[in-house]
């Protein structure tokens, strides 16, 4: 065989060995090329027990503590919804034809609570919390005392007063806590009202 022949013999043979400047290397992935992130603070539900307390003081004694203890979820896209109350009867006087006449219409007083709870995948929960409280106010003969309840004299009417407040909270919880969120003072009758709310991870 002569020299020429064995040339273009050779560059074949160089072509199919491995690692030579002929071969084809297979394209590597690029390793700065990382998964993209995933937040996965919504991966798995949390269920919390909420208790949240409505206090009513005069001074510093202590009228009325109202408990209402409920659960919320931390994936869930809708709150928790809690309705408690009572139809109160009211007078309602009219005069048709000059005449003096009265009738019952019903008012409903209590306690609404709407929660919703976020987990934030550090230890602590984000709650979302909606409270509005109704009740009807008593009344006393003659003038009041102590501003507890407003006489039946400041009201000729007899008809009841209702009194209300609503409050829309965003608080920061760890398992366990408790923190006292709101203190407001009544107008009418100079109570403090104070709301406590604590938080557990139910396991």
């Amino acid at each position: 065989m002569t020299r020429r022949a064995l040339f273009p013999f050779a560059l074949a043979v160089l072509a199919a060995v491995p690692g030579s400047s002929g071969a084809q290397e297979t394209p590597k992935p690029d390793a700065a090329k990382k998964e993209p992130s995933v937040d996965r603070r919504s991966a798995q539900a949390v269920n919390l027990r909420v208790q949240l307390v409505i206090n009513r003081y005069q001074g510093d004694k202590k009228l009325a503590s109202l408990p209402y203890t409920f659960v919320v979820t931390t994936s869930s896209s809708r709150a928790s919804r809690m309705r408690m109350g009572v139809d109160t009867p009211v007078p309602v006087t009219s005069t048709p034809d000059g005449k003096l006449a009265m009738s019952i219409q019903y008012r409903t007083v209590g306690t609404n609570i709407d929660c919703l709870a976020i987990d934030r995948g550090d230890g602590r929960y984000q709650l979302t919390i909606g409270v509005e409280n109704s009740s009807a106010l008593p009344f006393e003969k003659g003038p009041s005392s102590g501003g507890v309840a407003p006489s039946v004299d400041a009201n000729p009417t007899g008809s009841p007063l209702f009194r209300r407040f609503d409050t829309n909270l965003e608080l920061w919880f760890r398992d366990g806590q408790s923190i006292q969120t709101i203190a407001s003072t009544d107008p009418v009758t100079g109570e403090v009202v104070k709301i406590d709310v604590t938080v557990n991870v139910i396991p």
